[in-house]
């Protein structure tokens, strides 16, 4: 109840004090004066009510009218006011105050009347809210009032309540009193005002400052904002990047993000407060840190030292800035282990390249010459062979006839030699036992090198099989240990071992073996060994540190086609003087070994024959050869010497050829061709294609085609002769 009686009331006070109050205008100065001036016309008009009640009480029944009057008119003076013309405001009430006064002296009691009292007031309040010249007016109306007053008593139209009356004298005291009350109020009140002005002034300038440092605030508290928010987003940043980042103050790291902790192999707080040189590595460490003192920026690569100890390579690079007032070393770091990685396989593959681009350019001219050599070398086996058979009481002719053998063989081995290095050559692949190749190596090697040369070798009796060729490998592997002679000359110690290892190790340098099982063999001497630019050309064909007709070149490029054909890896390990060690890398099979039944002369008397077969060689000696041998074994024999000449044969004697045997080079149209003509005629004919070397692609064709079987030069008669005999019995 207390609160709802005290609302009422409250409102009603408020509504009052807004009636009552100033009108404000915005200006200060006048919003002041108007204020006073308003509590003068209350004051005023509540004094005027007052002293109506007392000019009553006293029978003095003119002044209360009067007074009355004046309340009045006080009231009229809120117009004014009201309106915002203060200054006119003020000068017309300090106006109707004096005229006032002048009023109720002249009805009353004259200058001695109590009313005379408010001439000091006049003079007084005009002083502190009047302008200058306003003032000046009012004293001098004052002035004029109490003059005219004093006149009117000593004329005696005033009668005075003093029993004495008023001597002119008395004009002379209110001058005297009007002059010295007005001057001094006036300089205070000049003086007054400046004291305000110099108040104000200084009020502006405290709130202009106080505006400003308001201001200043602000901006520093966004500055401050938005240097956290840089802060907070540099360190998202720093924190997110993939790059290793640290910040370095006369050589401390003073912050560091979490991908260069993990790039050193710690936390943070392993790095932060560390000098800089502890994760450099120690032999280069002065050369580094001016590297990063650099103010170009560039990058540069270098080792990293992490805090096991180990090394990782990084690419940086680092940059001054301002930090927190002081300049620091912004520094970057990439780990470029997967570039450098990527670089190494590169070169391997380049180098594999350049050697694949060397070996097809000498394997073009491999297959070219292989044809007519291998012609040649078959004349020479042939008739070898049919002496031998003929001249079986003649010691001395079977000596001979041995040595031409063995010498087609030489030249045939070299022919293989040639082919397998360029990698034309078929492999004859098949599951192996890397032991026993390696112990009849050696069992060779012991006989046949020098006893001033110590052969050692180890190879463990489980190793798995390797599919390989066989007389490749061991043509490989002869060559390597010839290599190896040489290089002691004649005195030293060949070691050769053999072992299975898995692929990732090797992986770094060859990405191919990865997730794979190798069989490695090891062929290591104690020679004189190589420098950097032999060890580059080592595999280069007819690259050779021998003096002149001491080494044909092809050894190593053999064996590198070896490897490459049975898709292994090779690498070379030397230094000059410290000897030299081929690892060869062959991926381990597990494919069980299938061994060949021997041929004996059994199976040799089981190919004679009586059916008729087409013989197709431009090669006039090798055709005799080949005639006269199939001949013997009792076949009927028709010969063509180029690919038309054969179909023209085969077109009239097709109901009596039996088999069709076609070299592939031959003059007119070649033996491929022959054989797609005949087939197409005769799908069920049987044919024998011969070559001395041909694409695996076009092999493959040929015999997809209907072709029954393709024997490769250089042959053997008793090779010729089985073959023919199990082609004319196939079903």
């Amino acid at each position: 109840m207390d609160e709802q009686r005290k609302k009422p009331e409250t409102g009603l006070l408020q509504r009052l004090g807004k009636l009552l109050a100033a009108r404000r205008s915005g200006e200060e100065e006048l919003d002041r004066l108007a204020r006073i001036l308003n509590i003068i016309l209350l004051c005023g008009f509540l004094a005027i009510g007052l002293t109506a009640v007392a000019a009553t009480a006293a029978g003095e029944p003119g002044k209360p009218a009067v007074i009355g009057a004046s309340a009045g008119i006080l009231l009229l003076l809120q117009i004014p006011l009201r309106l915002g013309r203060v200054r006119l405001a003020i000068f017309l009430t300090f106006l109707f105050v004096l005229v006032l006064i002048t009023v109720v002296l002249a009805i009353g009691g004259g200058i001695h009347d109590l009313g005379a009292m408010l001439y000091p007031v006049i003079i007084a309040g005009g002083g502190l809210l009047l302008r200058p010249k306003e003032f000046l007016a009012i004293v001098l109306l004052s002035w004029l009032s109490a003059v005219a007053i004093i006149l009117l008593e000593v004329w005696g139209w005033i009668r005075p309540p003093q029993a004495g009356g008023t001597s002119i004298f008395a004009l002379l005291t209110v001058t005297a009193f009007f002059l010295l009350a007005s001057v001094p109020i006036r300089l205070l009140a000049k003086d007054l005002h400046r004291h305000i002005a110099r108040v104000r002034e200084n009020e502006k300038a405290l709130r202009q400052s106080n505006e400003d440092l308001q201001r200043e605030a602000a901006d520093r508290l966004l500055v401050e904002a938005a240097l956290r928010e840089s802060e907070e987003r540099f360190r998202v940043l720093a924190e997110s990047t993939f790059e290793g980042l640290c910040i370095v103050a006369d050589g401390i790291v003073i912050d560091a993000n979490p991908s260069l902790a993990r790039m050193l192999g710690g936390k943070l707080g392993d790095i932060i407060g560390r000098p800089v040189v502890d994760f450099l590595e120690a032999d280069r460490a002065e050369a580094i840190l001016q590297q990063l003192l650099d103010r170009s920026g560039s990058p540069f690569e270098h080792q990293a030292r992490r805090l096991d100890g180990g090394l990782v390579p990084v690419e940086s690079r680092s940059k001054s800035i301002p930090y927190r007032g002081r300049m620091v070393q912004v520094t970057t770091c990439i780990d470029i282990s997967e570039r450098r990685r990527s670089k190494e396989e590169q070169r391997i593959l380049e180098t594999e390249i350049r050697q694949n681009q060397k070996l097809e350019s000498l394997g073009t001219l491999a297959g070219g010459i292989a044809h007519d050599f291998n012609n040649i070398i078959s004349i020479i086996s042939g008739h070898a062979s049919l002496l031998a058979g003929k001249l079986k009481a003649n010691p001395k002719a079977q000596a001979a006839l041995h040595t031409i053998s063995e010498a087609a063989e030489r030249g045939s081995a070299m022919v293989r030699q040639i082919l397998t290095f360029a990698r034309k050559s078929e492999a004859e692949f098949r599951a192996l036992r890397i032991q026993e190749l390696i112990a009849e190596l050696v069992k060779m090697l012991r006989v046949t090198f020098p006893r001033t040369i110590v052969i050692g070798y180890s190879c463990p009796s489980d190793l798995p099989q390797v599919w390989i060729d066989p007389s490749q490998l061991h043509q490989a592997l002869l060559n390597l240990c010839i290599n190896a002679r040489d290089a002691m000359a004649g005195v030293g110690k060949l070691q050769i071992r053999a072992g299975l290892i898995d692929g990732e190790a090797i992986a770094p340098r060859f990405p191919a073996a990865a997730g794979k099982r190798l069989v490695r063999i090891q062929v290591q001497d104690t020679g004189m060994g190589m420098d950097e630019e032999t060890r580059a050309r080592v595999f280069e064909p007819f690259f050779s540190t021998k003096g002149r007709g001491k080494g044909t070149g092809l050894g190593l490029a053999v064996v590198y086609g070896v490897v490459q054909a049975h898709k292994g890896f090779i690498e070379v390990d030397s230094e000059p003087g410290r000897g030299t060690s081929f690892s060869l890398y062959f991926p381990a099979s597990e494919r069980l070994e299938v061994r060949p039944a021997p041929q004996t002369s059994e199976t040799l008397a089981s190919a004679r024959g009586s059916e008729t077969i087409l013989v197709v060689e431009d090669e006039e000696d090798l055709r005799e050869l080949l005639t006269s041998v199939l001949h013997d074994f009792g076949y009927s024999i028709l010969v063509a010497r180029d690919g038309m000449e054969a179909l023209e044969r085969y077109r009239r004697h097709r109901q009596d050829i039996r088999l069709v045997v076609t070299d592939m080079d031959l003059p007119k149209l070649n033996g491929a061709a022959v054989s797609r003509a005949i087939l197409s005629t005769d799908p069920g004919a049987r044919i024998i294609l011969i070559s001395g070397f041909v694409e695996a692609a076009l092999k493959e064709s040929i015999l997809a085609s209907g072709v029954r079987e393709f024997l490769a030069k250089p042959y053997t008669m008793p090779q010729m002769l089985q073959l023919v005999r199990n082609v004319l019995d196939e079903e």
